[in-house]
């Protein structure tokens, strides 16, 4: 059995129970229409290969959860904590670009390290207080934020401190909240 079907029955269970929630007939209602584009989704050949369309779709599955989970409540009313605003951009794909960073940082020392042999003492001294420095950053910045993403304060404190320099990259790409700007006064 391919993948395809499995994630078909895999996404139409989660609209399924996400629907559950709706009252009445509306859950009925929702449950044809939402189930009705996963074909579409799994048959679109723009989407690219096989894994991405199952990606898709149940992506598309997890967002109707959200959404019925949401209006399921009395009033309609989003959770409490839902003003935070939503990360620009994929966060997996800034994870990435973080994790690449740190890749291309430790290579850079590397290269460093290898060019001078026998091993220069310099190079330590620098290193350990460039990544004592950003540990501190990210450590103030996390302290002094009113909202984070994805772990909980102490938890992203754990992760910047155990991994130099990937932890705080990671806080810095997905789980710090941008401030909020100010919309500058309309003009008469």
């Amino acid at each position: 059995m391919t993948a395809l079907p499995r994630t078909h029955r895999l996404a139409d269970h989660m609209i399924r129970r996400a629907c559950r929630r709706l009252p009445g007939e509306a859950g009925d209602e929702r449950y044809r229409e939402w189930a009705a584009e996963l074909p579409a989704i799994l048959t679109d050949p723009d989407i690219g290969p096989g894994v991405r369309r199952c990606a898709r779709a149940l992506g598309y599955a997890a967002g109707i959860s959200r959404c019925a989970r949401r209006l399921g409540r009395p009033g309609g009313r989003p959770r409490p904590h839902a003003d935070i605003p939503a990360p620009s951009g994929f966060p997996v794909r800034r994870v990435v670009v973080g994790v690449l960073i740190d890749v291309a940082v430790v290579a850079l020392f590397i290269t460093l390290g290898t060019a001078f042999q026998p091993p220069r003492p310099w190079l330590l001294v620098s290193v350990l207080p460039a990544a004592a420095g950003f540990a501190v950053f990210c450590l103030t910045d996390l302290a002094r934020a009113d909202q984070v993403r994805y772990l909980p304060k102490w938890g992203w404190a754990i992760a910047c401190l155990i991994q130099i320099p990937l932890g705080g990259i990671m806080y810095l790409a997905a789980g710090k909240v941008p401030a909020v700007r100010p919309e500058p006064p309309a003009l008469p």
